[in-house]
């Protein structure tokens, strides 16, 4: 807050509290008149006056145009400039047009007036019942409430389009890189590994590109393994890729391609679209509350009114039934559940989804055939709780065909099935036709048994998918043939309050004498008094004629705390690994405040061999690095990582840890060492930049900067920015910060007596800066430069001159008794 207003509002509660006894028995007496402050008990002439009718009539502001930050049913909008006018109360009343209420949410429909849906200046609560409309001129806030009823279906969490921020031109680059060196008695060995993803902002577009690089004994080898500039279109809710990047893979499996990819967004759509829910159904007999819960747990409360309602906005995910209570005006209370299931491939209600590529095919094995690629895949939810689906894919040598549903099936969970037909041209040989069926259920059992995904597919003898088409058509010797059938299964089982197990279980097979292989995984954990107990076991098979490999793991782990020393936690675990078992102790722990973690182990294997290994890791405001050594019979290994990113903007460069690829880019200007919520141990630099990564696109982000350790020195209009950043930009938050220096003043007359209160002090540019409070005192922040003051008395005015400079601080502040003369 400003320091002017600080001292507004100290002037306000002083004066309120000598006031509250003859302003309240005055409302009393009179119930038609307005409280009235009584100057006479300030004794202060003219200046305790003009304080006096300036808070009586809260004219804080001057009409015109303002920026304020407007909040709707308590959902912040970001800052307006809005056009204010006095009202004949004597109050500010903003200007609201009715098309820009429209864009926050009102239903232009309900206004009791048509013609008012094009009015410029909407006066809402005579328009609307029970609106209202409230400024705060100290926080430079308008809140404003709307009945419910005259609100659009705004689902939960969506932003409007025309709040999306593309952010300010930028580049970056995010960086992991490590390197090893290991000796033993034959040999020695090293080696170097790189990762960069770097971008660049450019309006509306976003280049990017991705390399890896290894370097060992065979030489230095780089490999790009994406360059694309993407956009998104927002009229479409899709975004536009073009360059080297990946069909989508909702119907077919995803394929490299090196073209143009336009595929819809689910983050634009609001929380409760991306994800399908049923569509509650019902008949209100009069105006009645709605309650529905999940599992126990409220997630939707509202009214509808007299007649039949659906609810299509529900923020539910996963499987289970619906608890809905409907409570009637006259407390009548009618309950009824409506079970559900989901999976993948099935939509809410109404909402679209859909892909079209066009471009080369570009894997990354040089040797394999690069044909065009053409494929259009489209996904509807519909009514009846289902979705259909399908796609076409189409390439020189191959095309194919797919049309599917999804059901939730209620209590008997969710199904979705398909058919996929393709045609495929080797180079020789007839071409190959055929047909592959799919299945998949999901369910959620009353015994909490979660079957999150079960699937099975069948393929002909002639069906191949794109990939093995290719291989087939490259004449690759890593053409397995091609696929018969997959099974899969993943389901999860908790056990208790502290007990949770899971299962996951994949199994495909080829035609022919081509191998089959089975992959097995089960793990359970438990909690009792505060120390962990988990165990696994997975099986790796895989069968072909004169070949079996069988690879099986089985493992135990037990965790504790510790409360000694600098410790933190020990674990110990055992390992069988085809027979042969090991056993590993650790320790650990994590300084925190100066962002280290430190890791020390001893292992014993079954042939009886020790071996050691130490690690540290450091979470710093660049980035974050680690060094471990490990030593054993014959062997000793030194290895080290690294990984951050570098940001070029237009005033400079900023490093940090790993920043993903949409961001917030804080400046406070001026102010060294900030640090943001939520942003690890990152700090403003000198230059007062500093980085927030893993913004959610097109949401609405709170940056907060945490304000406990800033100085008395340090003044901030604002704690909190909002951002709606698009897909991959970098937005910009700005902190309106300044350094001051505070200065709490005595101020005497040239009798000696303290100057009266009220009285107004400004500085040498007519700016007001305060009001004298009791016994002369006037808290001031302003620079170091000398400078006179200002201060208007009834038999004139008096100047003060400072030289801040010249006097010494004490706990953040400067303190003098000065004379106005």
């Amino acid at each position: 807050m400003p320091i002017s207003q600080k001292a507004k509002a100290r002037t306000r509660l002083c004066t309120l509290l000598a006031m509250t006894g003859p302003s309240v028995f005055a409302a009393h007496a009179a119930h038609a008149e307005p409280a009235r402050f009584n100057p006479a008990f300030l004794y202060q002439g003219s200046a305790g006056q003009a304080a006096l009718a300036a808070l009586e009539q809260h004219t804080t502001l001057a009409p015109g145009a303002h920026t304020v930050r407007v909040s709707l049913n308590l959902q912040d909008h970001g800052a307006h400039e809005l056009e204010f006018s006095q009202a004949a109360d004597g109050q500010l009343q903003p200007c609201l047009p009715a098309q820009w209420l429209a864009s926050l949410g009102l239903r232009l429909s309900t206004l009791q007036d048509p013609a008012l849906a094009h009015a410029a200046c909407l006066d809402l609560p005579q328009a609307i019942a029970d609106a209202s409309v409230v400024l705060d001129s100290q926080a430079m806030s308008l809140a404003i409430s709307i009945p419910q009823i005259a609100m659009q279906s705004q689902a939960s969490g969506q932003v409007a389009p025309s709040r999306w921020d593309e952010g300010i031109n930028a580049a970056f680059v995010n960086y992991q890189v490590s390197a090893q060196r290991s000796a033993s008695a034959s040999a020695h060995q090293s080696s170097e590994d790189a990762v960069f993803n770097a971008g660049a902002n450019l309006g509306a577009w976003r280049l990017r590109s991705g390399y890896s690089m290894r370097s060992d004994q065979q030489g230095r080898r780089w490999q790009r393994n994406y360059t694309y500039a993407q956009r998104d279109v927002p009229g479409l809710n899709a975004n536009l890729t073009v360059g080297e990047s990946n069909t989508g893979g909702d119907v077919f499996t995803s394929q490299p391609i090196l073209g143009a990819v336009l595929a819809s967004d689910f983050a634009m759509l609001s929380d409760n679209q991306q994800a399908y829910a049923p569509v509650i159904r019902g008949v209100a007999l009069s105006r009645a509350k709605i309650d529905v819960r999940q599992n126990g747990y409220t997630v939707y409360t509202g009214y509808v009114s007299a007649g039949a309602f659906e609810l299509d906005d529900l923020a539910v995910y996963g499987n289970g039934e619906l608890e809905v209570t409907l409570t009637e005006a006259d407390g009548q209370v009618r309950r009824f559940t409506q079970p559900y299931a989901s999976l993948g491939n099935l939509l809410r209600e109404g909402v679209w989804r859909y892909e079209a590529s066009v471009g080369r095919y570009a894997p990354a094995r040089a040797e394999l055939d690069r044909p065009m690629l053409a494929q259009a895949s489209l996904a509807r939810g519909l009514g009846w709780k289902s979705t259909a689906y399908g796609g076409l894919r189409q390439a020189s040598f191959y095309r194919a065909a797919t049309l599917g549903a999804a059901r939730d099936l209620g209590t008997l969970g969710a199904l979705s099935a398909d058919i996929t037909v393709s045609e495929s041209q080797p180079q020789t040989g007839p071409a190959r036709r055929g047909e592959s069926y799919a299945i998949r259920y999901g369910k959620h059992f009353a015994s909490r048994t979660y079957l999150r995904f079960a699937g099975y597919r069948y393929s002909t003898e002639g069906y191949r998918d794109f990939g093995e088409a290719v291989y087939e058509h490259s004449r690759n010797v890593a053409f397995l043939g091609n696929r018969r059938s997959r099974f899969e299964l993943s389901m999860s089982q908790p056990i208790g309050r502290n007990t949770s197990s899971s299962l996951t279980l994949s199994q495909e097979d080829y035609w022919g004498s081509q191998p089959s292989r089975r992959q097995v995984q089960f793990n359970i954990s438990t909690y009792w008094r505060k120390v962990q107990y988990s165990a696994y076991a997975t099986q790796s098979v895989a069968q072909a004629p004169g070949y079996e490999w069988d690879s099986r793991q089985i493992g135990l782990s037990v965790s504790m705390p510790l409360e000694f020393g600098n410790w933190s936690s020990a674990s110990f675990d055992a390992v069988s690994s085809q027979g042969n078992w090991s056993q590993r102790a650790s320790l650990s722990t994590a300084d925190t405040e100066r962002g280290l973690n430190y890791s020390a182990s001893v292992a014993r294997s079954t042939e009886g061999h020790n071996s050691l290994g130490a690690s540290v890791a450091y979470q710093g405001q660049n980035g974050s690095y680690s060094l471990g050594y490990n030593a054993g019979p014959g062997y000793q290994n030194l290895n080290g990582s690294a990984a951050g990113s570098l940001l070029l903007h237009e005033d400079g460069f900023l490093l940090s840890p790993m920043a993903g690829d949409t961001m917030a880019l804080v400046h406070v200007p001026g102010i060294e060492g900030v640090t943001v919520q939520n942003a690890g141990r990152q700090r403003t630099s000198a230059d007062g930049y500093s980085l927030v990564p893993y913004m959610r696109p097109y949401r609405s982000n709170s940056v907060t900067l945490d304000t406990h350790e800033l100085g008395p020195e340090v003044e901030l209009d604002n704690g909190t920015v909002q951002v709606v950043p698009r897909r991959g930009a970098i937005v910009r938050a700005k902190f309106a910060a300044r350094k001051v220096n505070r200065l709490i003043l005595r101020l005497l007359a040239a009798d000696g007596r303290p100057l009266p209160f009220g009285a107004q002090v400004t500085d040498a540019n007519g700016a007001v800066l305060g009001m004298v409070g009791q016994g002369g005192q006037l808290l001031l922040a302003t620079s170091l430069e000398p400078q006179v003051l200002h201060v208007t008395l009834d038999e004139g005015r008096c100047g003060v001159e400072l030289a801040p400079q010249l006097w010494p601080e004490e706990n953040g502040f400067r303190q003098r008794t000065l004379t106005c003369l």
